[in-house]
């Protein structure tokens, strides 16, 4: 199924296929530029943005930024951007940090006593907020990603990744998410989790490749 046509079989935003946002995740400070790395709330951090569709599926991921770095500046210079900059017809939706664009759509800003914009400002950000779930789901998931990573920067974007796809894979392996926060609860599981992930991985990897 189409994205487009995926986004209107769970939502009601017309001609939409995803969500956008950034989260960023904890580092240890660099030695080179350091400062760039801390963000708004003091913070060292990778400002992380993502995409995701319907069904809860990353389906961009941009690790490059440091922590200072606005998420709208990130977007402008985005891959995923440019694609969507040469489609017609479709478009992502994002919270207020974002400025409007033929391929992007944001809230409108304080829309003071006009019915229509408020129910469109609604229906946004009650559909916009399932790339905030992604992120929760994900976090969840992976403990790892809502602490400080103690690793070189090279290896923190490849763990990034890596949990970006295999986030993928559970989805695809109808694997159950971790829903709630009680860390104690969910340990267990999530390592049993990973291992399910990781042992069906393998086996399909070792099905396409003779070693």
């Amino acid at each position: 199924m189409k994205a487009k046509e995926l986004w209107a079989s769970r939502f009601r935003f017309p001609t939409a296929i995803g969500a956008l946002d950034c989260s960023h995740v904890k580092i240890e400070k660099p030695n080179l530029h350091g400062e760039e790395y801390i963000n708004r709330k003091g913070e060292v951090t990778l400002n992380v943005q993502a995409t995701c569709n319907a069904m809860y599926v990353f389906t961009s991921v941009d690790v490059s930024w440091p922590g200072s770095v606005h998420d709208s500046r990130i977007w402008k210079n985005s891959d995923v951007r440019e694609v969507m900059r040469r489609t017609q017809n479709i478009f992502l939706i994002a919270d207020q940090g974002y400025g409007i664009e033929p391929w992007l759509m944001t809230p409108y800003r304080e829309p003071v006593n006009i019915d229509v914009k408020k129910a469109y400002n609604k229906l946004l950000s009650k559909e916009r907020v399932v790339i905030e779930q992604c992120f929760g789901q994900i976090k969840r998931r992976f403990p790892i990603l809502k602490y400080c990573f103690r690793v070189k920067l090279t290896n923190v974007l490849d763990i990034i990744v890596a949990c970006i796809i295999l986030h993928n894979i559970a989805k695809a392996l109808q694997d159950p998410d971790f829903e709630g926060s009680d860390e104690d609860q969910h340990g267990a599981m999530l390592l049993v989790g990973m291992r399910k992930i990781m042992t069906t991985y393998v086996s399909a990897v070792r099905k396409c490749v003779k070693f």
